[in-house]
């Protein structure tokens, strides 16, 4: 196939990668700042996020978010194919930067997630223990932030790292009594950290290349920015911090020890950038003991100081949670059919082992950032698919390795990238509107009957795709 020339770049790809994520940012702000709805909890007086307080149905909240999710998969997979063939964005990042930060001036949308940080925030600013009290059982209930969390999680305790709720906190603090402010400034953290990985990795990545495929793949990724953006999800947090950690590893190890903890002392599964590394520092000979003891270092004591707040039971409702199984994964029909539970995390593991051994000689390559990179990105792949509990937004955890990796990759990788696109985009379809109540009857049939009997199949073809392509990968990458 014939390169394209970088200056214009493959033109129908391109309109692809435009017109796709354009209309997947101008639909879902528009389900954003029509106000409470299925697919948007209110959130009640106060400074932040504007919304027309239209109150949408659920069935037009639902079609608009499905035209979303569907345009972000064209303008994602798109991009990737330009991008593929020569194309270097520009003005493209433009149009996400100015997405981006629209998104933080309306509601969040997809979820009640950020109901529970508020919350868990709220609690921890107040001196309760967020790890211990669950929203119902904290101030008899009446606190004006705390009582706004949705079902099934007002009888939960928090399930994020120290680090994490130490965010919550700050946020609460800024927030005060108002659940918008608190929203707010929760997603004006988001935007931050968002914001300065994508100037980081404009710096740190040398090749017009590689940074194509990082803008394009993470920064500019049109799913991460309305799913895990426009949801405010914690996941973004720890996502940027995971890149952030792979990006300053090699030359300033002591911050990259602190993005560190903030990415595991937020969400634990994106502490494995950490197990990529050490491999490719010892890979490239350059793991040396002062590199390591100044980012270990910087991380424990982030860390330490955390973990001394939250108490020991800070991972208790975490294990809790290890035993649940999400409606769209692999595991869930056969759970129904009578697997014990206990064959979850074994099952998770193995599928960890497959996915990395046939993947690992077509993505951990390169230079020392992009063999790290591709590490995580071979263990979040293997972990993603194979996890008892999914949602689309747990995919920060791949895209931004995944991002550092690819442009070194072997060529095989690319077919990879298509599998994923498909497969985070009919995720992401699966959890429109996003909430457990204010559907109609005939929107509640679809969204779960969709997410029930097309979800589960639909996992299962994603990971038996990336198992047939990675033997045939690596049968490739064997002959070269």
């Amino acid at each position: 196939m014939a390169r394209a020339d970088p200056a214009t770049g493959p033109r129908r790809p391109v309109r692809w990668a435009v017109a796709g994520t354009a209309v997947c940012l101008l639909a879902w702000l528009t389900v954003a700042v029509l106000g409470p709805s299925a697919a948007a909890p209110a959130l009640g007086p106060g400074f932040g996020a504007l919304d027309l307080g239209r109150h949408p149905s659920s069935a037009t909240v639902s079609v608009l978010m499905a035209l979303s999710v569907l345009a972000g998969g064209v303008g994602l997979g798109g991009g990737a194919l330009a991008v593929a063939r020569g194309w270097r964005p520009r003005r493209f990042l433009l149009l996400t930067g100015v997405g981006a930060v629209l998104l933080v001036l309306v509601p969040p949308v997809g979820s009640a997630d950020h109901l529970s940080y508020a919350a868990y925030g709220r609690i921890a600013a107040l001196g309760g223990d967020p790890y211990s009290q669950p929203p119902d059982a904290f101030a008899g209930g009446a606190d004006p932030v705390v009582s706004a969390v949705r079902d099934p999680w007002r009888s939960t305790t928090s399930v994020y790292g120290p680090v994490g709720g130490l965010f919550m906190a700050l946020c609460s603090v800024v927030g005060g009594d108002s659940v918008r402010t608190t929203v707010w400034a929760w997603q004006v953290l988001l935007l931050l950290a968002w914001g300065l990985v994508a100037v980081v990795g404009h710096r740190v990545l040398p090749d017009p290349r590689r940074r194509a495929w990082f803008a394009v793949l993470s920064s500019a990724n049109p799913l991460l920015l309305t799913v895990g953006l426009g949801g405010a999800h914690a996941d973004v947090l720890a996502g940027a911090a995971a890149v952030l950690a792979l990006l300053l590893a090699a030359g300033a190890p002591v911050a990259a020890g602190v993005a560190l903890a903030v990415a595991a002392g937020t969400k634990l599964p994106y502490g494995v950038v950490a197990v990529g590394i050490v491999v490719a520092a010892v890979a490239a000979r350059r793991l040396s003991a002062g590199w390591l003891a100044r980012g270990v270092l910087a991380a424990l004591v982030v860390l330490v100081p955390a973990h001394v707040w939250a108490g020991v039971h800070a991972y208790d409702q975490t294990r809790t949670a290890s035993r649940y199984v999400s409606l769209a994964t692999v595991w869930r029909p056969l759970v129904d059919a009578g697997l014990p539970r206990g064959l979850l995390l074994p099952g998770t593991a193995l599928v960890v082992v497959v996915v990395a051994v046939l993947w690992w000689p077509a993505l951990v390559r390169g230079g020392r950032l992009e063999r790290a990179a591709g590490v995580g990105a071979v263990l979040a792949a293997g972990y993603l698919l194979g996890a008892a509990y999914e949602l689309p937004w747990y995919d920060l955890l791949l895209w931004g390795p995944l991002a550092l990796a690819v442009g070194a990759a072997a060529p095989a990788a690319r077919l990879l990238v298509g599998v994923l696109v498909v497969r985070s985009t009919v995720l992401s379809l699966a959890y429109v509107p996003g909430l457990v109540d204010g559907m109609s009857p005939l929107v509640q049939a679809v969204t779960l009957g969709y997410r029930r009997e097309v979800g589960p199949w639909v996992a299962w073809a994603a990971l038996l795709a990336v198992v047939a392509l990675g033997v045939r990968s690596r049968r490739s990458v064997a002959n070269v």
